[in-house]
């Protein structure tokens, strides 16, 4: 119900007042009354994660028609990624570079995978929030820009080019949308940031997976990271996968694993076979988990991906072994299995790869028979 004029003159009328402590207006314009009849007109949202209450000022210094074109002019800077508030505090309005990674998590990151979601929120918050406090994001000069990605790259290079490639799409999508319009990045070209990361040639051995199995084996973490790295040793599956796997993705009656399209690189369903160790690893699991099978801290959210980084570091380390990383169990997986004589199509659909060409359009075949004796 919206607030008509004559209602608040009434109202300013009197001396006192033990009506509603609050009049609404819609989308968040509301006149708050108190019991000696003060009006004063306010905008409630949210920002940044925050409940906001701002006063827009007093009636009738303030008239409702004013009220509600402060407001209009509000609710276009929240839906812009801007404080609000900029409208009642006359600051320099200008867009920094906060205001636009705010605006990309809020309105574009909820829309990839959620293992994508994760990844972006983390370089977000480890490199990107309050690098440049209270600077207008579209006059940051190249200069500037490069130093920065250059004191990343000082200790990780490659991590410096993820996160330019991360920067650049955050503000594209903010010039997409019209809250910038340039920046100096775009002066910044990827090949002179970093390095770029390379094509993995690590194939640990069987020796050496045995060796890191073992290590797994005796380490003193939960058994959420332990089975969920020697699982992913056994299936060759990215981690991810199943990290956020739930009970129902395992039919053990039929003996598959799907792993649903909304958890698959490919968009696509993957279907594997559940070989026997996996299986009693599986049901040790089940058995000790709900629905949420890879638990972090909380049991019903799934244990994060730097959490499972973290552990990996820690074993990576204490072993006298060349740099290895999980990724390069699907390698040993699809190395080991050729040698043995298992057909590479097969392998493909073990490691959840796309079939190529025409063979992917047409043969819809999972395999899952050969999968399971390649696995076996």
């Amino acid at each position: 119900m919206t607030i008509l004029d004559r209602q608040l003159k009434l109202i300013a009328k009197q001396e006192s007042y033990d009506g509603p402590a609050e009049l609404n207006d819609g989308e968040g314009l509301v006149a708050r009354i108190s019991p000696t009849a003060k009006i004063t007109f306010q905008y409630r949202c949210r920002f940044n994660g925050k409940s906001l209450r701002i006063k827009i000022g007093k009636y009738p210094a303030t008239t409702l028609k004013e009220a509600r074109r402060i407001h209009k002019i509000m609710m276009e800077l929240r839906e812009s990624g801007r404080n609000p508030e900029i409208a009642i505090t006359g600051e320099q309005d200008f867009v920094t570079l906060d205001d636009c990674v705010n605006y990309w998590l809020q309105h574009y990151v909820p829309t990839l995978k959620k293992g994508t979601q994760e990844l972006n929120r983390s370089f977000a918050k480890n490199y990107m929030l309050g690098t440049f406090p209270n600077q207008n994001v579209e006059t940051i000069p190249a200069k500037e820009w490069m130093m920065w990605l250059d004191s990343i790259s000082a200790e990780k290079p490659k991590t410096a080019q993820s996160v330019f490639a991360k920067l650049r799409a955050c503000l594209n999508y903010c010039k997409s949308k019209f809250i910038i319009e340039r920046t100096d990045i775009d002066r910044i070209k990827k090949q002179n940031v970093g390095a770029r990361p390379e094509n993995g040639s690590r194939v640990p051995t069987w020796s050496e997976l045995a060796i890191i199995w073992q290590a797994i084996e005796r380490s003193r973490a939960s058994t959420a990271n332990k089975t969920l790295h020697q699982l992913t040793m056994l299936w060759g599956n990215r981690l991810s996968e199943l990290r956020l796997a739930r009970l129902s993705h395992f039919d053990m009656k039929a003996g598959i694993w799907t792993v649903p399209k909304e958890l698959s690189k490919t968009n696509k369903p993957i279907r594997r076979p559940i070989p026997s160790k996996a299986r009693a690893i599986l049901e040790r699991v089940m058995e000790t988990y709900d629905d949420v099978l890879f638990p972090g801290h909380d049991l019903d959210t799934p244990i994060t991906i730097s959490a499972a980084n973290r552990y990996i570091r820690r074993i990576r380390t204490s072993l006298p072994l060349e740099e290895w990383r999980t990724h390069d169990f699907r390698r040993s997986l699809s190395t080991g299995a050729s040698e043995l004589g298992v057909m590479p199509h097969v392998v493909e659909k073990m490691l959840g790869h796309e079939l190529g060409g025409v063979l992917a359009v047409y043969n819809k075949h999972d395999w899952l028979e050969e999968q399971l004796e390649g696995y076996e």
